[in-house]
């Protein structure tokens, strides 16, 4: 098996849009067209004290998930393909880019 494991979290000012799921799909969707990644599934779970956020997708190359905690404003995100040309670095700008903030914490795994 090949694959490509990121997390990390993306630190934002935008804490309202991390308790909106369909704010998260769209972003998520943009980021997977973006790089190549194919979503066949998902589900999400808004938990209801803090309106935090789990969005569970499922790609045909394995997973995308995203955990929000809007009272902390940040989006942490657990991505793992067997997309071996995954570019780490446009992923990492469109996640800052969809979720208005910093990357933080960030780390690779790659399995070959």
């Amino acid at each position: 098996m090949k694959g490509v494991y990121l997390i990390g979290y993306i630190e934002t000012k935008e804490g309202r849009l991390l308790e909106s799921p369909s704010s998260i799909k769209s972003a998520v969707l943009s980021i997977c067209n973006s790089i190549g990644l194919n979503i066949v599934g998902s589900k999400y779970h808004v938990f209801g004290s803090t309106n935090g956020v789990t969005y569970c997708f499922i790609l045909s190359q394995s997973h995308f998930v995203v955990h929000t905690w809007p009272e902390e404003s940040r989006v942490f995100f657990d991505i793992f393909t067997c997309n071996e040309d995954l570019d780490e670095k446009k992923c990492i700008n469109l996640l800052e880019r969809e979720f208005k903030g910093s990357a933080k914490d960030v780390k690779k795994v790659e399995y070959r």
